[in-house]
């Protein structure tokens, strides 16, 4: 579940970056950082998920509903995941439905 649960973060973060056309090098050294803090990730697998996740195209609503499900009773992760969506949707290139996909996900981890 453990890579699963990993997969699923890495394409909603994935799908925001692609869908806002953000800047991928700047991103990738921000999901690094996070994958090691909330998942305890090396960098060198965090890269390696980045770019098979960016390549990849994901039905985000089943990435959502993985998320949500497996951190059923976690919800500092959950808030945590939100505060990294937030942070990537708001850098560059800010739109007025952007945060359409903050609030499926919000939705989905809180009912």
């Amino acid at each position: 579940m453990d890579n699963l649960l990993k997969e699923a973060v890495a394409s909603l973060f994935c799908y925001v970056i692609k869908s806002e056309k953000k800047d991928i090098e700047k991103e990738r050294s921000i999901f690094c950082r996070f994958m090691k803090q909330d998942f305890d990730m090396e960098c060198d697998d965090a890269n390696t998920l980045f770019d098979n996740v960016m390549e990849k195209d994901y039905n985000i609503d089943t990435q959502i509903s993985i998320i949500s499900n497996a951190l059923a009773t976690q919800t500092y992760q959950k808030m945590s995941i939100l505060k990294q969506l937030n942070s990537i949707i708001i850098r560059d290139n800010l739109k007025d439905d952007d945060y359409d996909i903050f609030e499926k996900t919000k939705k989905a981890f809180f009912g």
